[in-house]
């Protein structure tokens, strides 16, 4: 005889007077299972000692729309979560955030959420009972929604020290990453960094507009400002073609530190320095968080992830551009 290898959906159904099908639902974080009887599931099984790991459950990762200044983000972050979502057992799908009642035809165990302008948290707290985390954008701390966002404080800081101890005290940040909730918290943590450093006066955040930067930088040049910090992925080479392409030299007349592009900021001449994102970490830690939901535990808190500096050949020691023209 076959030695039992522990109890299975149909045990704990019989221990909770409930539908087979309902345990199962409810093992998978089904929304049509309220959000009581899917906690009182989860406590039996674990009570019961149930190997979560039989049930193949679905993550659903959500994609922002229509956001193609964000595609080099995009990019790398689906990468990153491609690489890890392979290396576990779960069915996956990548699915747009406007086509996110696909949800409701699909049991949903988990979701994943590149969204990333404050809405979606809630909105799936309130419509579904689905473990969520949300990738650079706030969780909302709602029931079973975290997040794991890149450490926006430490990345400005890295890139404004950088400029700094060369010698720049005339920076810009140029912003491109518009209302989202990364973009904000960047613009916020130049500014603090800026009065840390005694430099409000001559240090400006300013918009970018995306696809061409020439009239920005080419108005910073001749504001005497000597270092820019060009916040976004997708920013960073345009960024160094509009300074060639005012005959802006780089890195004697104005120095640039960038977001990384994989692949690209260390090909160009000058190579580009950066800051740059830990997406396999932020990758690996949303797939961690999802994981510690389905065994039913209350993660700790949201997770931070630091950056990483790139130093190549775009920082110098600034000059006065005024005394070169």
């Amino acid at each position: 005889m076959r030695k039992k290898s522990g109890p299975g959906v149909r045990d704990i159904a019989a221990e909770l007077g409930l539908n087979i099908s309902t345990v199962s639902r409810a093992l998978n974080r089904s929304y049509l299972i309220s959000r009581d009887t899917t906690e009182l599931v989860l406590r039996k099984a674990h009570e019961m000692g149930y190997h979560f790991e039989r049930t193949r459950k679905c993550i659903v990762v959500l994609l922002p729309s229509g956001n193609t200044e964000l595609a080099w983000y995009s990019l790398s972050l689906i990468n990153a979560l491609q690489k890890r979502l392979s290396e576990t057992p779960y069915y996956w799908e990548f699915v747009n955030e406007d086509k996110a009642d696909i949800i409701q035809e699909r049991s949903v165990s988990g979701i994943i959420s590149l969204e990333f302008t404050l809405r979606i948290a809630g909105m799936i707290n309130r419509k579904y009972n689905i473990p969520l985390v949300c990738i650079n954008n706030a969780s909302s701390h709602a029931d079973n929604a975290w997040s794991v966002n890149s450490d926006a404080e430490d990345g400005v800081r890295k890139a404004f020290l950088c400029l700094r101890e060369y010698g720049h005290r005339s920076i810009a940040f140029i912003s491109t990453s518009g209302m989202s909730f990364a973009g904000r918290r960047r613009r916020q943590a130049f500014n603090k960094v800026a009065g840390e450093h005694g430099l409000r006066e001559t240090c400006i955040a300013v918009p970018g507009n995306v696809g061409s930067y020439h009239g920005t930088v080419l108005d910073l040049y001749r504001r005497g400002i000597t270092g820019i910090i060009a916040d976004g992925e997708s920013a960073g080479l345009g960024i160094w073609n509009s300074l060639n392409f005012c005959k802006i030299e780089i890195p004697r007349q104005m120095s640039l530190v960038a977001w990384e592009m994989p692949y690209v900021s260390k090909m160009v001449k000058p190579a580009i320095t950066t800051v740059e994102q830990d997406f396999d970490l932020i990758a690996g830690k949303a797939v961690s968080l999802l994981e510690a939901q389905f065994r039913g535990e209350r993660p700790g808190d949201d997770f931070t992830v630091p950056y990483r500096l790139h130093m190549r050949e775009t920082v110098h020691i600034p000059r006065d551009v005024r005394s070169s023209d």
